[in-house]
């Protein structure tokens, strides 16, 4: 097995000369709009030969598919990276609800599902429609059970969202926990404390109550649940002081200026510690964290071209742009 790491360490680092630059991606703010991004993006291998020249979602997905490929090719199978894709499986079962509730065709689905999962789409989808909620995993099954009721009774999808959104996090949290892998346990804390927290300060400004906050903030990560809780039931202020004691202070203050900027020190945070694992030839870390940089990457790219489709100023873009991989 150390040889076979030391040859997949070897294989990611000769992609890692594939990746955009920060050059690249000046080139792409600067271009005039989307078409001419994904010009740019062609030139550097991107996309997919039969993709529509202007189809930037079908894009992004085949350069997602490329590296999952990559990845499955390494390790000889995705099961050593599943906490990092599991969440597919919940946004698919979100997805075959509320599709399933607007009664709305299998044909018509496929295009909200996200992949790779644990859980077919389809198998998912036929779940749902049938409720046969015992045909999916347990944890995935209850939670699947119970936003389809609460949806079904109430029409109440943000209510839905909520319980998909925690237990998803439970999930991915849980399986974090049997990786092998340190820097994917640290994804999985870090997303669930994102998550939260983001949850927390919503709930806070739009003043909910407690029952709310104990449905929007799920039992994972690192964070006292209790605590955050309790300080946005309160006020804003409280949430801030109560964040300074956390591993999360230096995010308290970009959490004053938007959501978007506290997002972006959390992928901030992430970059940094993936950058020393790159070194590393004798386990499974390098690959980790290419996945990790090229979720990253596309989600980068993304952001540019949505800018582009929006005429969004070149200031706007360059203040939410990521850390680049080091």
């Amino acid at each position: 097995m150390e040889n076979g790491f030391i040859y997949a360490v070897t294989r990611i680092h000769n992609q890692e000369q594939t990746l955009l630059t920060s050059g690249d991606l000046e080139r792409l703010i600067a271009a005039r709009d989307e078409a001419a991004c994904l010009d740019i993006l062609k030139e550097k291998g991107w996309g997919a030969s039969d993709a529509a020249a202007d189809d930037a979602d079908t894009f992004l997905s085949n350069e997602t598919k490329k590296t999952w490929t990559l990845a499955e090719e390494l390790a000889g199978g995705l099961k050593p990276f599943f906490a990092l894709y599991h969440a597919n499986d919940y946004h698919n079962l979100k997805a075959a609800i509320k599709l399933a509730y607007r009664d709305e065709s299998a044909a018509h689905a496929l295009r909200y599902f996200m992949h790779p999962t644990s859980v077919p789409p389809e198998t998912v989808f036929e779940a749902v429609c049938a409720h046969r909620f015992s045909d999916l995993p347990p944890a995935m099954a209850e939670a699947g059970r119970e936003a389809y009721e609460v949806l079904l009774h109430t029409g109440d999808g943000q209510a839905c969202d909520m319980i998909l959104d925690a237990a998803a996090l439970v999930s991915v949290e849980a399986a974090a926990l049997t990786s092998q892998s340190d820097l994917i346990r640290f994804y999985a804390r870090l997303k669930a404390d994102e998550a939260n927290i983001k949850a927390a300060i919503r709930a806070c400004r739009l003043r909910k109550d407690q029952t709310f906050l104990e449905r929007a903030i799920a039992r994972a990560g690192s964070i006292d649940r209790d605590a955050l809780i309790n300080a946005a039931a309160s006020s804003p202020e409280a949430l801030y002081t109560f964040l300074l004691s956390t591993q999360y202070a230096g995010a308290a203050e970009t959490l004053k200026e938007s959501l978007s900027a506290f997002e972006l020190w959390c992928s901030n945070r992430l970059m940094e510690e993936i950058g020393p694992q790159r070194n590393q030839y004798f386990t499974i870390e390098p690959l980790v964290a290419y996945l990790m940089w090229r979720e990253n990457e596309i989600a980068m790219v993304r952001l540019i071209l949505s800018a582009k489709r929006n005429a969004l100023e070149e200031a706007v873009i360059r203040k939410r742009m990521r850390q680049m991989y080091v």
